[in-house]
């Protein structure tokens, strides 16, 4: 709200000595009184220069010469000092602060040089009334005339008139003059609208410097508001050149002085991806045609929704896994244990039927083939919860390669009912004869990789085993069968819990479907992996990846011959 003028009290400030500053409108006040003076300094110095010749040379005839020469020398030397203070002064930098020092002394050389104006009448006295009113009007321009140039700076111009006038109303009611009275009176007009003009200069100047620091201390506060924000907020004008923006902003989007994809952007808000995150962009019109751009980190929501994405996948998958378990255990189990019960009850003492030593034999072998499938089925499920719960320990050991495969291949071979082994073709590099690893764990894998070539090798009965060293120099055990093969679609989806293919050409033969999930965890427990390659109607490579640190001899990293031709087959 602007503040009610008050002569009084304008006059009482003006009047008043300068006090420090005790707020930021007066520091202000303080700073543009200072800056204007400094400015002006020259240009008062010269007028008063010229005025000062204009009176000494008018009374050359008047008065005394030495009286002239007196007050010519003492106003030329002080305008002679104003310029050298000026020039030095509007050379040097604006200082920060203003302590009032530099206004004090110029309020006191004000009144010095009013003084020298004022005792005109003392010096220049001369019997013509004439004359003496000229001085009395030249005296009165000076003092109306140094208000009119020192505007801003009234305080000072003020203080021209407290040197100036007592004396020139001195003059006049010692003289003799008949137009002491209307002077006096007169100047005495002049000086009370010279005062009051001042007082309001005054009154504006601090005005619009209080409205001034309102602005710049609302327009501070708006910046401090939006720089505390979280969001990253910046300000363009309608030729997309940046005005305003936050530390937020530039971190995120960057110094760019304009907006660069104005063109694409769109009013409203979308979601963008800058810097590695995702950012709610948000633009919004301005009355002069500008727009605002309002950036919201969302990555945290983001990922959240990621993180409820990928539960709900995982708890689907989970749902999926259950369905496949219980529809492949209701049938893995209730086919053996049909078979035992219905077996064992034509063998028991109370049946009717009369069995022959080869109906009893048959029967047992049927319930013994069926309870080690069980015991199997079992012994899957309980190995895949023991990977479950991190409670599958290793126990590595030199592991001579030889003897595995050739115990793996005999029970593999002796379980699908082969006569004999003649159709697996083994080779073994001479450095990795031996290895260090988990020998219960690692026959396990083998063990189900062979029984699944064995069940799917078609009609060409080979099955292909190498161990050898890869290019990486990593040890591998590769089994490949000529079966029908594996879809490339299917080929990681065959490692899932529980699950089995179901198409044609692929032979159906039981099981948890944990076989190949267990080998990759078991192999991956070794720092290894299981990877499949297949091709339809050409055949499957399994192959077990084991880490360097399972090598026992380290030759170098020279694969055998035809290990890289049998890896890449598939």
């Amino acid at each position: 709200m602007q503040a009610k003028f008050s002569t009084l009290q304008s006059l009482r400030d003006l009047l008043m000595p300068l006090q420090p500053a005790s707020t930021l409108v007066d520091a202000k006040m303080l700073r543009e009184m200072q800056t204007q003076f400094v400015r002006l300094m020259i240009p008062m110095a010269l007028v008063n220069f010229a005025n000062a010749t204009a009176v000494a040379l008018s009374y050359l005839a008047v008065v005394e010469f030495w009286r002239i020469v007196l007050w010519y020398t003492l106003i030329c030397g002080f305008c002679g000092v104003q310029l050298l203070a000026g020039r030095r002064l509007n050379r040097g930098r604006t200082p920060d602060k203003v302590s009032g020092k530099l206004l004090r002394k110029a309020e006191r050389s004000a009144i010095f040089l009013g003084a020298l104006w004022g005792v005109l009448p003392f010096v220049f006295d001369d019997p013509s009334h004439l004359s003496n009113l000229f001085l009395n009007f030249v005296i009165a321009g000076m003092s109306a005339g140094t208000v009119a140039i020192l505007g801003p700076v009234c305080r000072i111009s003020v203080r021209f008139l407290f040197g100036a006038i007592p004396p020139l109303f001195l003059a006049n009611a010692l003289g003799t003059s008949p137009y002491s009275v209307s002077i006096s009176v007169l100047t005495t007009a002049l000086i009370f609208a010279v005062v009051v003009g001042a007082t309001r200069n005054a009154h504006h100047v601090r005005e619009m410097i209080r409205r001034e620091v309102e602005a710049e201390t609302a327009r501070q506060q708006m910046l401090d508001a939006i720089e505390s924000t979280r969001d990253a907020f910046a300000f363009f004008d309608k030729n997309d050149r940046r005005i305003l923006a936050n530390s937020k902003h530039i971190q995120l989007i960057g110094d760019e002085i304009r907006q660069p994809d104005s063109e694409s952007m769109t009013f409203g808000s979308v979601t963008i991806k800058q810097s590695g995150r995702w950012l709610m962009q948000a633009r919004y019109p301005t009355p002069d045609h500008g727009y605002v751009v309002v950036h919201t980190d969302v990555t945290d929501l983001k990922m959240r929704e990621r993180e409820l994405v990928e539960a709900r996948k995982e708890a689907e998958e989970a749902d999926a896994a259950k369905s496949r378990f219980l529809s492949t255990m209701s049938h893995e189990l209730r086919s053996p244990l049909n078979i035992i019960l219905g077996f064992s009850r034509l063998m028991a003492s109370d049946s009717r039927v009369e069995l022959s030593r080869a109906d009893v034999a048959e029967y047992s072998d049927s319930i013994k083939q069926s309870s080690a499938h069980l015991l199997n089925l079992i012994d899957d499920i309980i190995d895949y919860s023991k990977l479950g719960l991190d409670k599958f320990l290793l126990d590595p050991a030199p592991v001579d390669v030889h003897d595995l495969l050739d115990r793996t291949v005999s029970l593999a071979a002796s379980f699908a009912q082969l006569g004999s082994t003649r159709d697996f073709d083994i080779q073994i590099a001479p450095e990795l004869s031996s290895l260090r690893v988990d020998e219960a764990v690692c026959r396990r894998i083998v063990m189900n990789l062979l029984s699944n070539a064995i069940r799917n090798r078609g009609e060409d009965p080979r099955i292909i085993v190498r161990v050898a060293r890869s290019r990486e120099g990593h040890p591998f055990i590769s089994i490949r069968d000529f079966g029908a093969g594996i879809p490339e679609s299917e080929l990681e989806q065959v490692f899932e819990a529980f699950y089995q293919i179901d198409r044609p050409g692929w032979v159906e033969y039981g099981g948890t479907g944990l076989g190949l999930t267990l080998c990759r965890h078991l192999a991956r427990l070794h720092n290894g992996d299981v990877v499949l390659k297949s091709r339809l109607g050409v055949g499957t490579t399994a192959t077990v990846v084991l880490p360097k640190t399972a090598c026992m001899n380290q030759l170098g990293d020279r694969p055998i011959p035809g290990a890289k031709a049998d890896e890449e087959a598939a």
